[in-house]
């Protein structure tokens, strides 16, 4: 069910059951052998969906029009490193970090491990966008020196 199904334009009362199979690819052709899963998107409501970070990949500084929530699976083979403040910070496997609107932020995956990340928008993935800051092609995913001196994510 999509928001287009309530006349009013609300989630409604309704749960919503989302899986892989019924889920849509977002940004295949822009990310390559990453896939970019959303499962939910709802105008003024929520989007999420699933990233499956391999060894070495990126998305350089952006920000969003709206929050975001990320949660990195406890399945996941490494941290995920996540790039504001002037620094990389390491958030480990069943750890959450929250991004207020319009906060610069970047993520990479280590030089070895992968990481699987659960993004929340509040909103549809249109109304978040993705705007890159500063030169998106000259960002660099992080490096061996800094994952080593990543500060560890702590709420």
């Amino acid at each position: 069910m999509s928001s287009s199904d309530n006349p009013n334009g609300e989630m409604g009362a309704t749960p919503k059951m989302a899986f892989h199979e019924t889920a849509e690819q977002v940004e295949a052709g822009q990310v390559g052998a990453v896939e970019v899963m959303r499962y939910i998107n709802e105008p003024g409501q929520v989007s999420f969906g699933v990233i499956d970070y391999v060894p070495g990949w990126f998305i350089a500084t952006h920000h969003h029009r709206t929050w975001e929530l990320i949660v990195i699976d406890g399945s996941s083979e490494g941290p995920g490193y996540t790039f504001f403040d002037g620094k990389w910070w390491r958030a480990d496997p069943g750890s959450a970090v929250f991004l207020p609107k319009g906060v610069p932020h970047a993520w990479s995956a280590g030089s070895e491990k992968g990481f699987k990340m659960l993004w929340v928008y509040g909103g549809s993935t249109e109304e978040a966008g993705r705007i890159f800051d500063g030169d998106a092609d000259s960002f660099q995913p992080i490096s061996v020196e800094d994952e080593q001196a990543a500060v560890p994510w702590r709420a």
